[in-house]
């Protein structure tokens, strides 16, 4: 991507087989204790990550399906959602959509209101995740509540909304953190406080 603190102005598509090399170099190098999947570009790499991080299995993953920039920028082709869907989804430890993402993934409208970000975290976690985080910060509120489904139930995490317009990065912070926090062994409820924590004293 071509960014910078305000948003993303170019994507250029990296080939599907490098990315699986990119992951190959690492794995072959160091311990891998966690991972983490950000922008997905294309089918291609949807299913280059996948086969690539296959015989992995064990390692906490933690998926961000990045697919619009809060830019309004489409960072995903639309033709890949299903790819993501079918071959990544399996693979997740934690899936951290935020509301525009989650309705996408689902091909279903964009949630407003507690209820429906609850139905739609669990609908989310039958297609394969451990655990899914839905991210509220685009609801239409002074609150930013986010929603944990997990086998054992949900959980909600409350949080004011911060008045201020440096929130790009946001959702990629916070599951970077997810997975250090995972990678130490944390469960995902103890997982998402702690990142939450340290998400909110960066902004």
């Amino acid at each position: 991507t071509a960014q910078n603190t305000q948003g993303v102005t170019g994507v250029h598509l990296v080939p599907p087989h490098f990315v699986a090399q990119q992951i190959k170099a690492v794995f072959a190098d160091v311990r891998v204790d966690a991972v983490k999947i950000g922008m997905i570009a294309n089918a291609g790499i949807a299913e280059a990550v996948a086969e690539t991080l296959a015989p992995h299995r064990g390692i906490p993953i933690v998926v961000d399906p990045v697919m619009i920039a809060k830019g309004g920028a489409a960072l995903l082709d639309p033709q890949a959602v299903d790819a993501l869907t079918k071959h990544l989804l399996p693979l997740a430890t934690l899936l951290t959509p935020n509301l525009p993402e989650a309705a996408a993934l689902l091909h279903e409208e964009v949630a407003e209101s507690r209820e429906q970000m609850a139905s739609q975290a669990e609908r989310l976690r039958a297609l394969g995740p451990a655990a899914v985080l839905v991210k509220g910060g685009h609801l239409e509120s002074n609150e930013s509540p986010d929603i944990l489904a997990t086998d054992s139930g949900r959980h909600w995490f409350e949080a004011k909304r911060v008045p201020t317009k440096n929130t790009h990065g946001t959702g990629c912070t916070l599951s970077s953190a997810l997975a250090a926090e995972l990678a130490k062994g944390a469960s995902p409820q103890a997982a998402v406080s702690t990142a939450k924590t340290y998400l909110a004293q960066a902004v």
